[in-house]
């Protein structure tokens, strides 16, 4: 018996095989119902058990999935900034003065550290700010602040940069849903 396995195992698979076994090929509805519900198992009602409700459920979670993941670094470094500049204000200090002068030391730590270090390590990121504060008073370092250079431009934005959005395609958000976060770049 073993050699017959064997001797099987060289023989080339039917075609008929082939079709019910590759997934690649999406010829097995089973496999692709199956895998539907696979992707839809932690949905509530109709969406978990009926593959017609399922799937275009799961082709919209996929779009706004991968649609999300563009935005998500702009988000994120938003809230890292926002971070740092509370912590820098509870010692004295703005977020964009901080970060010039401890660049200007040479410690150089991202922004993501020191959002970090602002939250779980507050003693460290008051040592921090006390040496860009010392600094500060022997450099006589003077950093302009982003916000009041905002506010010295003319406030109405042109009109051409309104219209053009970073990405094309009907399943990317419309840009004015995000018009300060497209203003910045």
């Amino acid at each position: 018996m073993v050699f017959l396995t064997n001797l099987l195992r060289k023989l080339p698979t039917p075609e008929w095989l082939l079709k019910e076994t590759i997934p690649g090929k999406r010829t097995d509805n089973k496999w692709w119902r199956l895998e539907t519900f696979r992707f839809t198992f932690n949905s509530d009602g109709r969406r978990r058990r009926c593959f017609k409700i399922a799937y275009p459920y799961m082709k919209n979670r996929w779009r706004l999935a991968s649609r999300n993941r563009q935005f998500k670094p702009i988000f994120d470094a938003e809230l890292q900034d926002t971070r740092i500049d509370a912590a820098a204000r509870e010692h004295g200090l703005r977020q964009h003065t901080l970060t010039a002068s401890l660049i200007r030391q040479n410690i150089q730590l991202s922004p993501a550290i020191l959002a970090d270090l602002a939250i779980y390590e507050p003693r460290t990121f008051e040592c921090l700010s006390l040496i860009a504060k010392q600094h500060i008073q022997n450099t006589n370092l003077q950093v302009p602040d982003p916000e009041q250079e905002y506010n010295e431009q003319d406030v109405e934005p042109d009109a051409e940069e309104e219209q053009v959005p970073i990405h094309v395609g009907k399943h990317i958000l419309n840009p004015t849903l995000f018009k300060d976060v497209y203003n910045r770049f």
